[in-house]
């Protein structure tokens, strides 16, 4: 509700749109998937999480411990694309070129710095810098730093199968626009983020949220752009595998359509990748994404990702 306060303090009414649909969408969800959501309990010492025990439960200040995995269950960890729909504790490096961006006219490499710190089992908080190699058509490549992302997530519902947060990001516009390494306007992005364990450690990841331009904007930007993600992921091997721990496959199809834009585009793509554990809490990540709706955006993209939890 602060939020939505913030919002019309500072964003024309059109716009708060995407904060009521996103409030909508949590309330029905609670109210029309109670099973889907019912768990559980992960033990006594360690209640579980809910919204019956949102303001009293979960938000002491402490050293944050994973919850315990079962030999049959499916890791909780993010993936390449979609937002993360858990908390982990993690510095983690993202690689990722583009090939043909933008309609065919650059390429672009991307570095991305995450460090992400739950403060509590309720709230975490995380910093994305990022840093841009653009190479246009044109032969004028550049590089430099490029928007700045500052997140925090609040849990919502936390089982030993399910987890169920809401995320706040907030872009700036630290990059240079006029060189193409940023977007130019300062952009807030509120989502749900959904983690299921589906048993035979398989495990769906699942996101919805929008993108809201708050400064900076053109007549050209959309009011707002929906973001939507799914993924499905199957664990294969054991966390204590030499070299090759928690080895998981996964596919993830992520979205964007724009609401408002002189020219309103949609773009799907799937992602699929893998992950594992070399030993001591590092873990790889590499994928390839292709577009299936709106192809002519980029022609493919490759992920890298080395993490470290602590």
């Amino acid at each position: 509700m602060v939020f939505c306060e913030v919002l019309i303090k500072s964003v024309p009414q059109y716009r708060l749109f995407a904060c009521t649909y996103s409030l909508s969408f949590y309330i029905l969800t609670i109210i029309l998937f109670p099973t889907f959501l019912q768990a559980q309990a992960t033990s006594e010492k360690r209640p579980d999480l809910a919204l019956s025990n949102f303001f009293s439960e979960g938000w002491k200040f402490s050293w944050w411990e994973e919850p315990e995995e079962g030999p049959a269950q499916s890791p909780r960890f993010r993936l390449l694309k979609i937002p993360a729909t858990v908390f982990e504790r993690e510095v983690r490096m993202n690689y990722s070129f583009t090939n043909n961006a933008d309609n065919g006219k650059r390429d672009e490499h991307e570095w991305e710095l995450e460090f992400e710190m739950p403060i509590s089992r309720r709230l975490l908080i995380e910093v994305e810098p990022r840093v841009l190699s653009v190479s246009p058509d044109d032969g004028d490549d550049h590089s430099g730093l490029g928007d700045t992302s500052f997140i925090s997530r609040i849990m919502l519902i936390e089982t030993r199968n399910t987890t169920f947060l809401s995320l706040l990001d907030v872009k700036f516009p630290t990059g240079d626009k006029d060189r193409g390494l940023g977007g130019g306007k300062t952009v807030i992005s509120p989502g749900l983020g959904l983690w299921r364990d589906l048993g035979g450690r398989f495990a769906l990841h699942s996101f919805f949220g929008f993108n809201i331009p708050v400064g900076g904007t053109t007549d050209a930007d959309p009011d707002t752009t929906v973001n939507y993600s799914a993924a499905v992921t199957k664990t294969v091997t054991p966390k204590n595998k030499p070299l090759l721990g928690n080895f998981t496959l996964f596919t993830e199809i992520n979205g964007s359509s724009d609401v408002g834009a002189r020219h309103d585009v949609t773009v799907v793509s799937i992602l699929p990748g893998a992950r594992w554990n070399l030993g001591r809490e590092f873990w790889l990540m590499p994928g390839v994404e292709f577009p299936i709706i709106g192809r002519d955006t980029f022609d493919n993209r490759i992920w890298f990702s080395i993490l470290k939890d602590f």
